[in-house]
């Protein structure tokens, strides 16, 4: 058969995607997956000429099938089996970059106790944007998950206080139809108390109340860059305020580190230059805050800044001076 460029679009957007499988009640047996090293930090998603071209002729069943996600070590598969049950969506939906749910643990071979409540992300690319131009939905999902279980294992010691508690990778299979299923990837975390930022109003929070959060945030970020990892998307969407009858110290929880790296700079020859696993004092990289948490402040920020780390500052060279003076802050890439 051949396509006319009409036919083609008609194919894009008469197709339909079968009915979204993550609805409240549905129980979904996962496997333990072991997921492969994230890709180099320059990893593009960027959507190719090839893939566009695909996009324009293959519905988007059709492409998970073509491209399903990356097995990773020994096939990818851990033993085991964890049966979950959704309770509550958080984040679902078509077009969404992963899916969140509020889960439950039926059972679980896994060491995951019953009734035992969760956060389960799920990466799954056929209800990603298909239709946005420039990014290809299987790059994407695959660099988030992969980056996202790096940074969690990698700071396994700060699990639990400043970002979450992880309980490890998993893959979930769907049916296509009678002949077909695909696999979709997941991960468990600790469902946190509290909400993002991007859903509560500054003014609804007094100046002290506002320093403390900013306070918390700047300590978090720093405990993760001294332990090189770069995390590029500090936003007010993936910090947590944590509630008052949380029992965490911390005011905050940062999460998503789908954008992270697990080194300070994008090129790995230049990795020396960035002094991993040197901490490097927030005098340096946050001088100057990120554009999106502006909102939340109405004082003078370098001053108070000064103030609050000033014991650090003899650990500051003139060579960190250099390469930190006026903060860096990088935001996610495609």
């Amino acid at each position: 058969m051949t396509y006319s460029i009409s036919d083609s679009y008609n194919t894009r957007f008469n197709i339909p995607k079968p009915d979204f499988p993550f609805t409240v009640g549905k129980q979904l047996q996962v496997r333990p997956h072991i997921p492969p090293p994230p890709p180099r930090n320059r990893f593009s998603a960027f959507l190719e000429n090839d893939r566009r071209h695909e996009r324009d002729f293959i519905d988007p069943v059709q492409r998970c099938l073509l491209h399903p996600p990356v097995l990773g070590p020994r096939g990818g598969l851990d033993s085991g089996v964890t049966e979950l049950e959704i309770v509550r969506l958080v984040r679902a939906g078509d077009g969404h970059a992963a899916q969140l749910l509020a889960v439950r643990v039926l059972t679980s071979t896994n060491g995951l106790l019953p009734d035992m409540n969760l956060l389960a992300k799920l990466y799954d690319p056929l209800y990603f944007d298909h239709e946005q131009d420039d990014v290809d939905p299987f790059l994407a999902v695959y660099r988030a998950h992969t980056r996202e279980c790096a940074v969690y294992k990698k700071v396994a010691d700060l699990q639990g206080s400043v970002i979450p508690k992880f309980y490890g990778s998993f893959t979930l299979s769907l049916p296509v139809s009678q002949t077909y299923t695909r696999e979709v990837r997941l991960i468990l975390m600790e469902i946190v108390p509290g909400l993002s930022m991007d859903h509560l109003s500054p003014s609804n929070f007094k100046k002290s109340e506002r320093q403390a959060i900013m306070k918390s945030i700047i300590d978090s970020e720093t405990a993760l860059y001294n332990r090189d990892i770069n995390d590029r998307d500090i936003h007010p969407r993936n910090i947590l305020v944590v509630s008052e009858e949380s029992n965490r110290d911390e005011k905050v929880v940062v999460v998503d580190f789908g954008s992270a790296w697990t080194s300070r700079s994008k090129y790995p020859d230049r990795e020396q230059g960035s002094l991993p696993r040197v901490p490097i004092s927030p005098l340096l990289r946050w001088i100057v805050p990120p554009e999106e948490l502006k909102p939340w402040i109405d004082w003078d920020w370098k001053v108070w800044v000064e103030r609050q780390y000033e014991h650090t500052k003899d650990s500051i060279t003139e060579y960190m001076q250099r390469r930190w003076a006026g903060g860096i802050f990088e935001g996610p890439e495609a």
